[in-house]
């Protein structure tokens, strides 16, 4: 048995008793060689625990929804002025401006937006 082997084993704790280290050609080789373990009795430590980490709290939001709004209705052009507090005469001088569109004059009679400030003919 070699020396770093004798080591090892004392480090383990095991008594090493070594009767006859001989290399090749001494006068001791051949000659056998007595290991005996022993176990030392328990040594008195005081085992530190330590408190476990702090947990974290992760907060994961949930994942951004987009709601459309309900589908506004169209309002034609005769209806937005109206809904806007402009005046018949202010919705005349508009749809004059406007080049006279079809899409006003719905009776084609050259009065506009008579289905929503009424009949002014």
């Amino acid at each position: 048995m070699n020396r770093i082997i004798a080591a090892l084993l004392v480090s383990a704790g095991a008594v090493v008793s070594v009767v006859g280290l001989g290399g090749c050609g001494t006068p001791t080789a051949g000659t056998p060689i007595t290991v005996v373990r022993e176990i030392a009795p328990p040594s008195t430590t005081t085992a530190v625990v330590l408190a476990p980490p702090p947990t974290s709290v992760v907060v994961v939001e949930p994942p951004m929804t987009v709601t459309r709004a309900p589908a506004v209705q169209r309002l034609t052009s005769c209806q937005r002025l109206l809904a806007e507090g402009y005046s018949f005469e202010y919705a005349f001088s508009a749809w004059v401006n406007a080049g006279r569109p079809l899409s006003w004059d719905a009776d084609r009679d050259g009065y506009p937006c008579e289905q929503s400030y009424g009949n002014r003919n």
